[in-house]
């Protein structure tokens, strides 16, 4: 998002972000790309009395959201009436009476809610997220246009409501170019990035599991770092794993400059960032087949995909362009001159503009 802000800031736009916190010691702030950031109070101690009460707690979610929903609503009201904003953008829950009242131009942005990670992984769904997902989809049918980076996740999403989207736009997310990511310097050994926090969906544990493997015979080749993965302090890995702390995204860009390989071997995933910006730095990405990733990864040509939880096959691939570095190379072109075609911020920016300019009815450029 803060790609896509900076370059509508860029042409002469306006972005307000509006955030939800639980205190009063955040101040509303305009951020390093010029983007407006406002914050507004919500108390929820009404809903922690709720939750104690045995026959409500089933319906704590839902009446979380309406709750929570006819807040921001009021707050964005009081906003409008100082900003005026031309349309608003949601993620993937919306809001329940924005929706209700149509009252504002809107669209929703189709993320990867944790309803459907838990549908798409087998998990079990409790009735309180269920019902809570059957209310999510009023403001989301009643939007003026549906966004997604995949067509995976609109397809997903359709078949979570039994019914299809009117209005329904496939934008990915978008990539800009930077200075540092230059050529790559030459080390003695074959670096791999996997960034991801400690979450069992990103399949940081498949990757251990295939580092085993790999490490038969190419422990002392490979390099593999794991950003924002904190390690099990009980248990012991191999000297060629590298765990670093969270890395601002900044310090983040800069670092892949440093690699050679890009994995994440998640359980599930919309369109994932990391593989933009590992594509934009010259990087082949070794990744699931699973929602959209497939849309941004062509298997032999940019990367390699594997079947969710298959740590021999993650194994093999890695191997591959661990031993061939031509392939490696031609890979890391081809990433590059794919997702920069696919997903430029310009390009994206401008497909937005044109989706924003339908729905408010303008055949000029519009400003917030």
């Amino acid at each position: 998002m803060k790609t896509i802000s900076k370059q509508l800031i860029k042409e002469g736009h306006k972005v307000t972000i509006v955030k939800r916190i639980e205190n009063h010691h955040e101040t509303n702030y305009f951020d390093d790309v010029g983007v407006r950031v406002i914050h507004f109070h919500q108390s929820s101690k009404i809903l922690t009395y709720i939750s104690k009460m045995f026959f409500l707690r089933i319906f704590t979610r839902s009446i979380s959201y309406i709750y929570y929903s006819w807040i921001f609503y009021k707050e964005i009201e009081k906003l409008n009436r100082k900003y005026q904003f031309d349309i608003l953008e949601f993620s993937e829950g919306g809001n329940f009476w924005i929706g209700f009242s149509k009252k504002f131009k809107y669209v929703t942005h189709l993320h990867c809610s944790h309803y459907t990670i838990s549908k798409q992984c087998g998990l079990r769904i409790p009735l309180g997220h269920y019902l809570e997902r059957i209310l999510s989809f009023i403001p989301m049918n009643r939007a003026n246009a549906i966004l997604s980076p995949s067509k995976a996740m609109i397809s997903i999403v359709e078949k979570e409501k039994y019914s299809k989207f009117k209005n329904k736009h496939v934008i990915p997310l978008a990539v800009e170019k930077y200075d540092f990511l230059s050529t790559k310097r030459l080390t003695p050994h074959v670096n791999l990035i996997f960034a991801s926090r400690n979450d069992s969906l990103k399949g940081g544990d498949v990757l251990l599991k295939a580092i085993d493997i790999v490490n038969q015979n190419h422990s002392k080749k490979t390099k593999f770092y794991f950003i924002g993965y904190e390690p099990n302090t009980y248990s012991s890995y191999p000297p060629n794993i590298i765990f670093k702390k969270f890395m601002p995204r900044n310090e983040l860009l800069a670092s892949y400059n440093n690699f050679d390989i890009a994995l994440l071997p998640s359980n599930f995933d919309n369109s994932p960032l990391f593989i933009y910006e590992s594509m934009a730095a010259g990087l082949p990405v070794i990744a699931t087949n699973v929602g959209g990733i497939p849309e941004l990864i062509k298997h032999g040509e940019n990367g390699y995909l594997f079947e969710k939880m298959d740590h021999v096959s993650l194994s093999e691939h890695i191997i591959e362009l661990v031993d061939n570095n031509k392939i490696r190379e031609r890979m890391g072109k081809n990433a590059k001159k794919f997702i920069f075609h696919y997903a430029s911020v310009e390009k994206i920016v401008k497909k937005k503009l044109e989706l924003y300019n339908s729905i408010i009815g303008l055949d000029h450029e519009t400003n917030h």
